[in-house]
C-alpha cells in the first residue's frame, strides 16, 4: 500500500529542482526519448515535474501532456508550476499506473523517466501503457526498467533514453 508523504516528496523534489537542475538540461532527454510538436504524451511519475512542462512546450499548443504520479502532493506541485509559468497543455492526475482510467490507445508517446520504485508489480504496469498507446506508439525509458519483449520492440538508445514500439 503507497502512503503519500510530504515529507518524502519534499525530499525528492529537493533533489530534483534544485540539484538536479543545476546539472541537467530536461529538453535534450525528451528530444531523444521522441517528443515532438502536437502529439499527446503520458509521463508516468511525474515526480516535482522535472520533465513536464518541458514536454509541454515541446508539443505545443496542439499537443497535450497528461502527468500522473500516485503522490497528492507531487501534483498539486506540478500544477502550482505549470499555473506560475503559464503552461496550459497539461493535465495532472494522482493515478495509480496500472489502473490509470484512461482511455484505450489515447498516448503517442509515454514517457517512464526515473521510475525506480513501483507500487505492485511492472506486469500490470507494462500492460497499462501498452493499452494507452496508439499502435506504432513509443515507450521511453530513461532508467533500468525494461519492458517485456511480447509487448515492445527495442528500437534505439539516444544517451541515457531507450525507445521501444508497443507491438500489435
Amino acid at each position: 500500500m503507497f502512503h503519500a508523504s510530504k515529507i518524502s516528496f519534499t525530499m525528492m523534489s529537493l533533489v530534483h529542482e534544485t540539484l538536479y537542475g543545476m546539472f541537467r538540461n530536461p529538453r535534450p532527454a525528451l528530444i531523444a526519448a521522441g517528443v515532438k510538436p502536437g502529439q499527446r504524451v503520458l509521463e508516468v511519475g511525474c515526480g516535482p515535474g522535472f520533465f513536464t512542462l518541458g514536454a509541454a512546450r515541446i508539443v505545443g499548443a496542439d499537443g497535450r501532456v497528461v502527468a500522473l504520479d500516485l503522490n497528492p502532493y507531487a501534483v498539486r506541485h506540478v500544477q502550482a508550476k505549470a499555473a506560475r509559468e503559464q503552461v496550459q497543455n497539461v493535465e495532472l492526475m494522482v493515478a495509480d499506473a496500472a489502473h490509470t482510467q484512461l482511455a484505450d490507445q489515447s498516448f503517442d508517446l509515454v514517457l517512464l523517466f526515473g521510475f525506480a520504485r513501483p507500487v505492485g508489480t511492472m506486469a500490470k504496469i507494462w500492460q497499462e501503457l501498452h493499452r494507452l498507446l496508439l499502435p506504432g506508439g513509443i515507450l521511453a525509458i530513461e532508467g533500468r526498467q525494461r519492458p517485456p519483449s511480447e509487448l515492445f520492440e527495442r528500437q534505439g538508445r539516444q544517451g541515457r533514453v531507450v525507445q521501444y514500439s508497443k507491438k500489435a
